[in-house]
């Protein structure tokens, strides 16, 4: 299958994030992601590649009903993917591996369709604003984000992971994961997926998200069921396998999140002593 592979020679040293454990945490959300039932993280695990070891994570592929160039499909240049099939070649099938892994139809859209910035007082219905603030020109504009329950899940699962660079542009519409139970069972639209998840899971507290629109709201069901299940998950063997991936501190400080969200049954405030937003937000 087609994968991303980020080497840990290649990680650029940050003054809050211990230099070489990028790649861990990277493989560390998606076990957490998979443990609560979520299916947000795409299949991630350690390999040693050709520059050494690093993470590996399933290529997402967009939903199969994902606009193309109507003119080219009817003409048979293109297939579902943008790419021109061969002959004989089944057209809804993924793109063979050969293929360049560059093609930008390849791609979920980024942000899936459901995180903009809009005119300041124009969140449209079904949405919900996040901040306010200025434009490239000086234009009051508003960031803000679907009211939909494949972002909360998002949502939450970066409250869970402590995620400090949830930007729109780590957002991916994309196809159920078939390495990953979960996904692969959830019907209905496409599942939105969240990629770059090298700065998770610190113990100290770095939430930063465009994720912001249900802040002080209660939790649905079937959140309050997925943080259950991530529990349960912890006190079974999801410790031990997270065990050579993050400190001691950081699996505790997990459980903590874990334990809190489901104590209080409410999303979090944004907290006022620092920045609650990745900048850039895309």
């Amino acid at each position: 299958m087609r994968c991303v592979y980020k080497p840990v020679r290649g990680e650029r040293p940050l003054h809050d994030f211990p230099d070489g454990t990028l790649a861990g945490r990277e493989v560390a959300a998606s076990l957490v992601s998979r443990a609560a039932g979520w299916g947000v993280v795409p299949t991630t695990v350690l390999r040693d590649g050709p520059l050494g070891p690093g993470s590996v994570q399933r290529w997402v592929h967009p939903p199969r009903d994902a606009p193309v160039d109507e003119e080219a499909a009817a003409a048979g240049v293109v297939d579902a993917g943008g790419r021109a099939p061969s002959e004989g070649e089944d057209p809804g099938a993924d793109p063979p591996e050969e293929d360049v892994l560059d093609d930008e139809h390849l791609l979920g859209e980024p942000g899936a369709g459901l995180v903009d910035v809009v005119p300041q007082g124009g969140v449209p219905p079904g949405w919900r604003g996040v901040l306010d603030a200025w434009g490239p020109y000086g234009e009051p504009v508003t960031l803000a984000h679907a009211d939909d329950p494949r972002l909360l899940s998002v949502a939450v699962f970066d409250v869970v992971a402590n995620n400090a660079d949830r930007k729109a542009g780590h957002l991916l519409l994309g196809r159920p994961d078939a390495a990953d139970p979960a996904s692969a069972a959830r019907g209905g639209p496409a599942p939105v997926h969240g990629i770059d998840h090298g700065l998770v899971l610190h113990a100290e507290g770095k939430l930063r998200t465009v994720l912001w629109g249900w802040a002080g709201e209660p939790l649905p069901d079937a959140e309050l069921e997925a943080l259950e299940r991530l529990r349960t998950a912890l006190r079974g063997g999801l410790e031990e396998a997270l065990r050579p991936l993050l400190t001691a501190r950081e699996v505790r400080a997990l459980r903590t999140r874990v334990d809190r969200l489901l104590r209080g049954a409410v999303m979090p405030q944004p907290p006022e002593h620092r920045s609650a937003v990745p900048w850039p937000v895309f």
